[in-house]
């Protein structure tokens, strides 16, 4: 656990927490092209002591200790979401992009970490190896970094990461282990492309209607949960966008018609059954309509599961530096049909997931009006040192 010492350490830094997460929050970047936020991280980290390495184009990682013993991996995600802002802060994104899932938070959370312990660094029982991760929300950063030896160099034995959460009836900074096995399903994105034969609107007996193809498909898709999967399977398919037709001109037959969503499942089995009968059915309805159907999924990343040796410690090790009464259960038995690409992490070495909350509000994540607490971010910046100080120290 933390000593004394060190929690009046971190204590010191809330002001300088605070002006890292406004500045990033005002200045967001999206995908895995984020050149000011990468240039912004490796600032800082150079001025704590660090010697910044790339892990991919935007990926960072940075390592505090001794050059012996396990390492543990401390991962925050840097990347924001094309969303407009619709908050009154004074520091609000004007750039037609938002920090709405709270990234801004946990990127200044592990600065806050990596400060600490560079700053109690000779008290390390080990390495600790901080990732600072692009593309989260677009489901690719956590790949490109494992493909750029995020988990060599030195190898990495364990790991956790930290999401904010908006919870009404917790108060801001209440911690939130989650519990062990599976904790968030594994996520695809998908597209549907029909192709049709265009024509005039006064004579669709001449043409193919692919939205009316689209129409079928839809329907037929949510079937699948109704008719082909065991009720005590649980998997989510939305189709988010549907685009077919020229605006202002209602009296045409598209040629095309597209439709996009995610596919969420908890596991692999059912992912892998439900992508085929996907394809298998679009194709097929398509050609009987005489159109055709391409089911094309994009990019995905696979459950986020939280090993229950490690899961155990940190709830323990949480609770010891904390207080009890600053730890409270995740308000569902069920895992969470969100998803998060540490999961591909997850799948590779023992990981844990912790819950902060950040807002008493009643509103959702990507929201475009949500507000985070800044008072949470110094503790955020504890449970990671607290997590893999006292991993380390246990051996």
């Amino acid at each position: 656990m933390l000593t004394e010492t060190q929690k009046r350490v971190a204590d010191s830094l809330e002001d300088e927490l605070i002006q890292i997460r406004r500045h990033l929050h005002q200045n967001p970047e999206i995908g895995m092209d984020l050149p000011n936020t990468v240039a912004f991280v490796k600032g800082k980290l150079i001025e704590y002591g660090y010697e910044p390495q790339s892990c991919g184009d935007s990926g960072i990682t940075v390592v505090a200790g001794k050059k012996s013993g396990k390492t543990f991996l401390l991962r925050g995600d840097m990347d924001a979401l094309p969303i407009r802002e619709l908050t009154d802060l004074p520091f609000k994104s004007e750039n037609g992009y938002m920090h709405a899932c709270g990234h801004d938070m946990h990127t200044t959370m592990l600065l806050g970490a990596a400060k600490l312990l560079k700053e109690f660094e000779a008290e390390l029982d080990g390495q600790v190896k901080l990732l600072f991760q692009p593309g989260e929300e677009i489901l690719s950063g956590s790949k490109v970094c494992i493909e750029n030896h995020v988990l060599e160099n030195p190898k990495v034995d364990a790991g956790m990461m930290i999401h904010v959460f908006p919870f009404k009836g917790f108060k801001a900074g209440q911690i939130m282990p989650t519990p062990p096995g599976t904790f968030m399903a594994s996520a695809d994105w998908f597209e549907i492309n029909i192709k049709g034969r265009g024509g005039h609107g006064s004579q669709p007996e001449t043409s193919i209607d692919p939205i009316n193809v689209a129409v079928h498909i839809y329907t037929a898709l949510q079937e699948l949960s109704a008719r082909e999967i065991g009720s005590e399977e649980r998997f989510v398919l939305t189709i988010g966008e549907f685009t077919g037709g020229t605006p202002g001109a209602s009296n045409i037959i598209p040629e095309t018609t597209v439709m996009k969503g995610t596919l969420r499942t908890l596991k692999e089995d059912v992912r892998e059954h439900v992508k085929e009968r996907m394809t298998a059915m679009a194709e097929n309805i398509a050609k009987a309509f005489r159109a055709e159907a391409e089911v094309i999924f994009t990019n995905g990343c696979t459950t986020n599961v939280n090993d229950p040796e490690l899961t155990a410690f940190a709830k323990e090790s949480l609770t010891e530096t904390f207080g009890a009464d600053r730890i409270v259960a995740i308000p569902t038995s069920t895992p969470l049909m969100g998803s998060e690409d540490f999961g591909e992490i997850s799948q590779l070495i023992p990981t844990t997931t912790v819950l902060l909350v950040a807002s008493e509000e009643n509103i959702n994540l990507h929201n475009p009006a949500i507000v985070f607490d800044e008072s949470v971010l110094i503790e955020g910046a504890k449970v990671y040192a607290d997590t893999a100080m006292s991993w380390l120290k246990k051996g």
